[in-house]
C-alpha cells in the first residue's frame, strides 16, 4: 500500500513551531500568519492520525509521538539546508571562514575592502563562532581559532601572535590603583577570557606566582571583556596588537610598561575539500601577507 507524505510547507511549519514551541514565533520565523502555521498542523496531524502538540495558552508543547517527528524533521531540513547551500555556494566563488568575534571586529573588518580589491571573484562569508571544534566541515572552509601558543603543535598554521598587557580604564586606576608592581593586581577585581591562562601567563613573565588560585569573572567574547574594562569593572590582560585602537583613543589605559613575548594567537584550520583548495588557499594566502604585513 503507498501512502503520500505529508507536504513540505506542512512538515516546515511544525518543524518550526516545535523548534519554537510557539505556532506565534514560527510564524514570525517563517513569515506567514499563525492561522497558517495552525491550518497546516492541523493537516498533518489529521493526516497522521495522532496528536503533535498539547496547546498551553498561547504556547504549544509536543507530545510523544510530535517529539518522534521533530527529530526526523529537524535532521532533515538540516541535511536539506545543508544540501541547498552547498549547490548555492558551488555556482560561486564562496569561502566560509569562522571567526571569534573579537577577531572578526578587529583584525578581519579594518581589512576586508583590502580582500575585494585583490580577490573580487572570490565572496568571503564569515561565520562568528566560539566553538570552532564544533564546526560541520561541508559548511566551512576556513577557521580560525584563538589558542595558548604553549598548547599548540609546531605543525600548526600560525597567523598571528599576540602580546599580553595588563588594562583597564582611567577610572578604575583612581578607584583601585596606583599600580607599581605586578603583585598590586592580585588584590583587585581581575577579568578572564575563557581561562584563567591569560592572568596566570602575564603574571608568570612578570615574575610573579599568585600565593593562591586567580578569582574573577570568566567571559567567552573578548568584546564583552574589553567592554567591562572601559566601564571600569576589572582589569584585563589585553592582546596587542588588537587592542591598538581601544589604547589610541583611551578608552583603556596600560597598567605598566611591560615588554612580554607573545603568549597566544591565532592559528588557521582548513576544513574544506579538494575541489575548492585553490579558492581556499587564495584566502590563506591573503590572510598571511595581512598578518605579516600589519600584525
Amino acid at each position: 500500500m503507498f501512502f503520500m507524505l505529508p507536504s513540505l510547507p506542512a512538515l516546515r511549519a511544525f518543524d518550526a513551531a516545535a523548534k519554537h514551541g510557539s505556532f506565534r514565533v514560527a510564524a514570525a520565523h517563517l513569515h506567514v500568519t499563525p492561522t497558517a502555521i495552525s491550518h497546516h498542523v492541523r493537516s498533518l496531524e489529521t493526516q497522521l492520525g495522532v496528536s503533535l502538540f498539547r496547546r498551553i495558552g498561547r504556547e504549544v508543547e509536543l507530545t510523544e509521538d510530535g517529539q518522534r517527528l521533530a527529530a526526523s524533521t529537524l535532521q532533515a531540513f538540516s541535511l536539506l539546508e545543508n544540501a541547498v547551500n552547498r549547490v548555492r555556494r558551488g555556482q560561486r566563488q564562496v569561502v566560509r571562514l569562522a571567526a571569534g568575534p573579537i577577531f572578526t571586529a578587529r583584525w578581519l573588518m579594518p581589512r576586508i575592502s583590502e580582500f575585494w580589491k585583490q580577490h573580487p571573484g572570490i565572496d568571503l562569508e564569515v561565520l562568528p563562532t566560539y566553538e570552532p571544534r564544533t564546526l560541520d566541515p561541508a559548511n566551512v572552509e576556513i577557521v580560525i581559532r584563538w589558542e595558548r601558543m604553549a598548547d599548540m603543535d609546531k605543525s600548526a598554521i600560525k597567523l598571528l601572535e599576540l602580546r599580553p598587557v595588563a588594562i583597564a580604564s582611567q577610572s578604575f586606576v583612581e578607584s583601585h590603583g596606583p599600580f607599581h608592581r605586578p603583585e598590586d593586581l592580585l588584590t583587585v577585581p581581575l577579568l578572564h577570557q575563557r581561562n584563567h591562562w591569560g592572568w596566570l601567563d602575564w603574571f608568570s613573565a612578570m615574575g610573579v606566582t599568585p600565593p593562591t588560585p586567580l578569582r574573577g569573572s570568566i567571559f567567552e567574547d573578548a568584546n564583552v571583556l574589553f567592554r567591562g574594562a572601559a566601564d571600569g569593572q576589572g582589569a584585563v590582560v589585553g592582546w596587542l596588537p588588537l587592542i591598538d585602537q581601544d589604547l589610541r583613543e583611551g578608552r583603556v589605559v596600560r597598567l605598566y610598561d611591560e615588554d612580554i613575548s607573545p603568549t597566544h594567537g591565532y592559528y588557521v584550520d582548513l576544513l574544506g575539500s579538494e575541489p575548492a583548495a585553490s579558492k581556499i588557499d587564495k584566502v590563506l594566502t591573503w590572510l598571511q601577507s595581512e598578518a605579516t604585513a600589519g600584525g
